[in-house]
């Protein structure tokens, strides 16, 4: 179980890790053991080396190849958390099974007054060929309002809770979203993109602090024992970033964390950013104010993504573009000029060519390469030129392997062959640009190991073969993501990511070598250890 990184350890003595290294140090790429001095390393190389340096050290045989801990460069771990309390919807193969789980839920929870449920299903899964709308929910939901969330994106509620919202056939779509209605123009409840989504959502009670609390430490245990030592979560609101505040005070924030905070690009750029009271950067390798989280477009298995060509049964629509051009590029100067870092939701080609149009008339009188923007997702054919761009700028990409896992057969059922050059990755690699690699959990599988293996196989989920298998990352490229490339877009690449001398005491004990292992191997290796500043925080 994970425990307080500010604990004593029962022997404070210098400790040697035998074994197989794979440090990420270019000056010691491999190594036969590693010296941990308190919370960092202080040599690694061959056993009587370090025995030398140190005559006095435990030492401690690994159980599989230690490695740099895994950095997830996007996850939402407080929801994690919340997910594993709550009633979450992940595979579903009807309208009706969903409707039947809700509905067994609510039972065993009654008096609610609002329900919130994680519903991560698309329409293609599900034999009615859509998704459920108000008139399925009401029956089994009665007064309780229902909410029933998509990836912060979508969301679906039942007439309860549009009532409790005011929202009716007379509520115009906000900007940048959609009331999805029917044919007498009544809502149906399904609201798309976060503008919508909000105009519930803002009226569902706030989970409260102890209930927050619990769920950062189940959702950050859960991501040890996936061998993640650190995390950059994105979209944070004040009282979740007050929460990790109160956590790193009490010394229970074992998963080192980038907290981004979510923009409300309702409010002028100077209004919103003297509320946060604070910059990019400020923080200790425990917490850090990491980028400002930014909507930018839809998405690609919702079909909303900003996209250059047309979606396949949508004459005329590309996209949704969920912040206009102008919005954003006021706040993209205002944050160059104030070093505030970016990190930009953005799906499709379409919206990434725009953002990085924004961002380059910004770099033009304040240069933004040490604020690291970074663009996230961009999977839907971004064009070389938006690389080459990209690479220019310092763009960073957050690339998340698991969601491409998830997402591509659906893509390709829409687009057929163009689908092969989803998620480009080989593309970006060449172009020079830096990848830190995530899961944009929990929607979407976790384990760094499962997306290196998609990364490099380009395997997705329900189709055999590979989809577009140039674009496959070599081992250790995708090895690199989630430890230096992660790192860097973390802001700690002087103190994360690879296991060289002065740097933290993070490792990560796996049953296979992520870079001699074949594919199939990768697929069934296991994590046997994790360890945070040189305190265990997982052991398998």
């Amino acid at each position: 179980m994970a425990g307080r990184l500010n604990g004593q350890a029962a022997d404070d003595r210098d400790v040697i890790v035998r074994g197989r290294v794979r440090t990420m140090d270019a000056a010691r790429p491999t190594a036969e053991a590693m010296l941990v001095r308190g919370d960092r390393v202080a040599a690694t190389g061959d056993l009587p080396t370090l025995r030398a340096l140190s005559p006095s050290a435990r030492v401690e045989q690994a159980r599989g190849t230690v490695l740099p801990g895994f950095i997830d460069a996007h996850v939402h771990t407080l929801v994690v958390g919340l997910e594993r309390r709550r009633l979450t919807i992940s595979e579903a193969g009807s309208v009706r099974e969903i409707v039947e789980r809700v509905r067994d839920w609510l039972a065993g929870h009654p008096g609610l007054d609002w329900a919130v449920a994680g519903l991560h299903v698309h329409a293609e899964d599900l034999a009615e060929g859509r998704l459920p709308d108000r008139h399925d929910l009401d029956p089994v939901s009665g007064t309780t309002a229902l909410y029933l969330d998509r990836r912060t994106h979508d969301a679906i509620v039942n007439s309860a809770a549009l009532a409790r919202c005011g929202i009716d056939r007379s509520t115009p779509d906000p900007p940048g979203g959609t009331i999805e209605r029917d044919a007498e123009g009544e809502p149906t409840g399904v609201l798309v993109e976060r503008p919508a989504a909000d105009l519930v959502f803002s009226h569902v009670p706030p989970v409260d602090r102890d209930a927050l609390h619990a769920a950062l430490a189940e959702g950050q245990a859960h991501l040890h024992s996936l061998g993640v030592v650190g995390a950059a979560e994105p979209g944070l609101v004040p009282a979740e970033l007050a929460v990790y505040q109160e956590a790193w005070a009490r010394g229970t924030l074992t998963l080192r964390t980038l907290a981004m905070p979510l923009v409300d690009t309702a409010l002028p750029p100077e209004e919103f950013l003297a509320g946060l009271g604070t910059v990019t950067g400020f923080g200790d390798e425990r917490l850090r104010i990491g980028p400002l989280k930014v909507y930018f477009d839809g998405t690609g298995g919702f079909g909303t993504a900003l996209i250059g060509r047309e979606w396949p049964g949508r004459p005329g629509y590309h996209g949704t573009q969920v912040c206009s051009t102008a919005t954003f590029q006021a706040l993209v100067d205002h944050c160059a000029a104030r070093g505030w870092s970016l990190a930009v939701h953005t799906v499709g080609d379409e919206a990434v060519r725009i953002v990085l149009d924004c961002f380059h008339r910004a770099d033009r009188r304040h240069p933004i390469r040490d604020l690291r923007f970074s663009i996230m997702h961009a999977y839907l054919w971004p064009s070389a030129e938006s690389m080459e761009r990209a690479a220019r700028l310092g763009v960073v990409l957050s690339t998340q392997p698991s969601m491409h896992w998830r997402v591509g057969a659906g893509i390709a059922d829409r687009f057929g062959a163009a689908a092969d050059d989803l998620a480009p990755l080989g593309a970006w690699a060449a172009a020079g640009v830096c990848m830190a690699g995530g899961s944009d959990g929990p929607d979407f599988p976790m384990s760094p190991l499962f997306g290196m293996w998609q990364a490099r196989t380009r395997r997705v989920r329900g189709r055999t073969g590979a989809l577009g298998a140039r674009w496959a990352l070599t081992p250790a490229q995708a090895l690199r993501m989630w430890t230096l490339g992660s790192a860097y877009y973390c802001f700690a690449d002087e103190a994360r990511g690879s296991l060289a001398p002065g740097k933290l005491a993070d490792w990560v004990e796996v049953s296979a070598d992520p870079v001699e292992a074949d594919d199939d191997e990768l697929a069934e290796a296991t994590v046997l250890r994790t360890v945070v500043g040189g305190r265990e925080v997982f052991a398998a």
